[in-house]
């Protein structure tokens, strides 16, 4: 606990920072004050500081603003500070709106409701057990339970009737929090571990249905309150007392626990996870220095401490199999440690095999870091790097400030696999089959690499891939990996409009309307999905929304193919012209002639939709893009190439 004299300080130095215009700065003494102290006096310090800095924190650190409406059934007041302060942690500023107490129904029924006229972003809907499935604590009391699995299945359909509802009005993305089994009940410790339909299994049974439930809505995340509160203990979720007197459903002492989990279960709405992690060896992957040590005495293996580095490898190789790629930053001889990689192969769960890319030297690591996301085409906002040195982890946070870091422990190994598995860096609501094979992808990527070096032309190489393209519906690729495309591409993409699932099925929808797909494959290999467009008539112009291609496949022609499927779609259903839109960022400079390249010019209409946006406009009645000859393409059969 802090001393009130360092507490003083800690907020001393974010006022300091508001005064000097430094966010960065406000936001890292609040981390420091908030890591250290449980004072609720602290929270809505900074809760107050954070309201008075909104707009630049959007400005400086991009911070998202999202209109938030909190649908609930119990007392939630107090838990907002935490909520607003976890959300600016988490770069969002939450503009919150409290919906009256019980009246959740009515809120997301009622066409006129505070929830229908506020027209959020973001709907949190916050209920407890009482009013989801008030019946089941009587059902289960006999131990029997006749009726539990019908009762479940009618709350679930009641929940599903609340949601649909809403979702037919509104495009806002819904979380929809769990329920929290009792800790007491009548049946007891050993009655409801073993009876099938205690109440603790019916809960179980309950929020299994109810997430279910929430995969078939658009834009919908359940928020799973039951396994929050088991990890930090039932018996201290709720304060008894203050339930009772007031109907607030989560103890004090855990309501930034309580919050960081909401917002961590929203944010996979709104942005893609990390895609790589770059982890250091010595002290970090296994134990000790390997040039002082050698690699016998590296600590890895069965034995502690070694099987603590050993839990941390087969946690990197379970993050591996779903599509994170790993790679290998360190100083180190990397003779060496190729040479600890095969002599104590037996005791490390991962080979030189698994690292998709490894840095292996006595350069800077800010440098190599950058060097890795120019050679695997990725953002370094997609970067996690783990190291124990505290001095190269802040020389990498102040050098490349997208990239997050974590500090290794290194006198607490066993604590690293806990300390990562808590953050939300590669948090996932759904995975694809492009995230399972993904590492695959990025091997091929090297086989490529050797075949274009030994080309004699561009062209040469391209034809040698053997580039089979198809197309479909955004509806059909499927949908999540549509709406993940929109999330994380940031290189070449048009617009960078992150639109959401419900936008899109609103496209595919429309009449003339277009959102499509593009699946790759050549080969090495089945790339998947990676490229996406959408569009809609207006009059007899096709007006493009978006056009995005994975930095995967960019510079083989493969957004040229996307764009003419889009130009020969919009000439069947009537369209003269396509007009392009493109809004430039900080990361999309390797599309920013794309429309000057493929025939389109440049104008400046009567009406324009956004000061930042450069229109361009192709008359399909004079030309139309054509396929590139390298590439073969599938399901598009009724199209002259």
């Amino acid at each position: 606990m802090l001393s009130n004299t360092v507490r003083k300080e800690l907020r001393r130095g974010m006022q300091d920072a508001v005064a000097t215009q430094d966010v960065a700065g406000v936001v890292k003494f609040a981390r420091r004050l908030l890591a250290a102290s449980s004072k609720p006096a602290d929270t809505i310090f900074c809760a107050n500081v954070f309201a008075g800095i909104g707009e630049a924190l959007q400005e400086q650190l991009g911070a998202r603003r999202l209109k938030t409406f909190v649908v609930r059934s119990v007392t939630v007041e107090p838990i907002l500070p935490c909520l607003s302060v976890e959300g600016v942690l988490a770069n969002y500023v939450l503009d919150l709106k409290l919906g009256g107490y019980g009246s959740y129904a009515d809120e997301l029924l009622n066409i006129d409701s505070s929830l229908a006229r506020f027209e959020p972003e973001l709907v949190l809907i916050l209920l407890d057990l009482e009013e989801i499935a008030g019946c089941l604590p009587d059902l289960c009391a006999d131990g029997i339970g006749a009726e539990v699995e019908e009762e479940v299945e009618r709350c679930v359909a009641q929940v599903a009737q609340l949601l649909r509802n809403y979702r037919h009005r509104s495009k806002a993305r819904i979380l929809f929090q769990g329920v929290v089994a009792p800790e007491i009940t009548s049946l007891g410790d050993v009655g409801e571990a073993n009876l099938p339909h205690s109440l603790t299994h019916a809960v179980q049974r309950l929020n299994m249905g109810l997430a279910a439930l929430c995969g078939t809505i658009t834009d919908c995340i359940f928020f799973d309150a039951d396994r929050l509160a088991a990890r930090h203990g039932r018996a201290r979720w709720r304060d008894t007392r203050m339930f009772y007197a007031s109907r607030l459903a989560v103890a004090a002492d855990l309501f930034h626990d309580y919050s960081r989990g909401m917002v961590c279960a929203f944010s996979t709405l709104f942005r893609a996870p990390h895609k790589i992690l770059c982890t250091d060896l010595d002290n970090t992957l296994w134990g000790g220095v390997l040039g002082e040590d050698g690699p016998d005495g590296i600590a890895t293996g069965s034995a502690f401490p070694g099987n603590c580095y050993l839990a941390y490898q087969q946690y990197l190789k379970r993050l591996s199999s779903r599509g994170i790629l790993l790679a290998i930053v360190s100083k180190n001889n990397e003779a060496d440690v190729r040479e600890a990689f095969q002599i104590r192969a037996a005791d490390l769960a991962l080979s030189l095999d698994n690292f998709v890319a490894h840095k292996i030297s006595w350069d800077e690591k800010s440098d190599a870091i950058r060097e890795l996301a120019k050679e695997l085409s990725l953002g370094l906002d997609s970067f996690v790097v783990v190291d124990d040195s505290p001095e190269e982890c802040e020389a990498i946070r102040q050098q490349l400030r997208e990239v997050a870091v974590v500090e290794a422990p290194a006198h607490e190994p066993w604590k690293l696999v806990e300390i990562l598995s808590e953050q939300s860096f590669f948090d996932v609501a759904s995975v694809t089959g492009e995230d399972v094979t993904r590492v695959q992808e990025y091997t091929a990527q090297a086989q490529r690499a050797v075949l274009a070096s030994s080309a004699s032309s561009r062209d040469e190489f391209l034809a040698s891939l053997e580039i089979v393209c198809s197309f479909q519906s955004a509806l059909q690729a499927p949908l999540t990996r549509a709406v993940q495309l929109l999330a994380k591409t940031n290189q070449f993409n048009l617009t960078t409009r992150r639109r959401s699932a419900a936008e899109v099925e609103e496209f595919a929808s429309e009449k003339g309307g277009q959102a499509i797909v593009v699946r790759v494959r050549d080969r090495f290999g089945d790339a998947g999905v990676v490229g996406l467009a959408l569009a809609r008539m207006n009059g007899n112009s096709c007006n493009l929304d978006s056009l995005l291609l994975s930095c995967r496949v960019i510079g083989r022609g493969i957004e040229t193919a996307l764009l003419a499927h889009v130009c020969h779609t919009a000439l069947r259903v009537g369209a003269t012209q396509v007009l392009g839109e493109f809004i430039a960022t900080k990361k999309n400079a390797p599309c920013e002639h794309f429309y000057n390249d493929h025939g389109f010019t440049r104008i400046i209409p009567s009406k324009v939709a956004a000061s930042d946006s450069v229109f361009y406009v192709l008359d399909l009645t004079a030309s139309v893009p054509t396929y590139p000859k390298w590439i073969t393409v599938e399901g598009n059969e009724s199209y002259e190439r």
